[in-house]
């Protein structure tokens, strides 16, 4: 499995309860379970990457998080990339102030010296929240047809932002929108 760092944008708890209906339902069919194994949490990759010296990011993610209140999530459609990996997402819904945050996240990032990569560049960075990684070929029709079930639109806000380590899954630290205040790992 990959080493590497996110920053993870992460909902409210209405929210991110729907998201894990999602993962349980198709790890109970057994689908994938890949998400739960790795112990991660519902959320909006912003941006990532293999080497990274997190200290660089502690107050740039504290001070970015503070000028920004908790936003409107809306996830509207399901997805999957064009990839091997077989990872099925929910999509949200554009939002200028999404696209805002992750914009001014990667310039403030560009200015730690630290390369944001083309997947992450204005233009070109898929807003996603993944459900399942791993998805049998066989099995996508099924796990599509599930996760319509969903009855989408789920909507919520985005709520705190967090650097994480994987896999698996590990919050170095995490902070509230609007206000700084750092979140307990």
């Amino acid at each position: 499995m990959a080493q590497g760092f996110a920053i993870e944008l992460y909902m409210d708890p209405a929210l991110e309860n729907q998201v894990l209906k999602a993962w349980n339902v198709l790890a109970r069919r057994q689908i994938s379970t890949q998400l739960i194994e790795m112990e991660s949490r519902p959320h909006i990759t912003l941006f990532s990457t293999q080497f990274l010296e997190p200290s660089k990011l502690e107050s740039l993610l504290k001070t970015l998080a503070s000028k920004h209140d908790p936003f409107p999530l809306s996830f509207s459609s399901i997805g999957a990339f064009p990839n091997d990996n077989n990872v099925l997402f929910l999509s949200p819904t554009p939002s200028l102030s999404l696209l805002q945050f992750q914009s001014q996240l990667c310039d403030a990032i560009r200015k730690e010296g630290i390369d944001v990569g083309d997947d992450y560049t204005l233009g070109s960075w898929i807003p996603h929240c993944s459900v399942a990684h791993q998805v049998p070929k066989a099995r996508m029709a099924e796990a599509f047809s599930l996760l319509r079930d969903l009855k989408l639109p789920v909507t919520g806000y985005a709520v705190d932002v967090a650097l994480v380590q994987f896999s698996p899954v590990r919050e170095l630290f995490s902070f509230v929108l609007g206000n700084g205040n750092t979140l307990d790992p």
